[in-house]
């Protein structure tokens, strides 16, 4: 469930951000519900498939998420990076 919470709060910012414009991304990125719904299908189905819950492979999902969901929108790198920054602090394992 933190995950879970996690996951929506980052998907939050990253439309709270879009509100602001240049200011908050580069460019006016396309994200959507459909974004959020997949990326919690994704993240359950890693959850299901880890034998030890406490082996999940972070590493894998902040980079499914933020290079390829979020990150296939994004096309400058800065916003990536700054995508990818965000994931790496609401997703790790504490």
């Amino acid at each position: 469930r933190p995950m879970l919470f996690a996951l929506a709060f980052f998907h939050a910012l990253v439309l709270g951000r879009r509100k602001f414009g240049f200011q908050g991304f580069s460019r006016n990125y396309p994200f959507n519900n459909g974004d959020i719904t997949v990326c919690a299908s994704v993240l359950h189905n890693y959850l299901e498939a880890a034998a030890d819950p406490r082996h999940v492979p972070w590493e894998d999902i902040r980079y499914i998420f933020g290079e390829i969901m979020y990150g296939g929108h994004i096309t400058d790198n800065w916003d990536r990076r700054l995508c990818m920054t965000y994931l790496s602090v609401y997703l790790k394992e504490e």
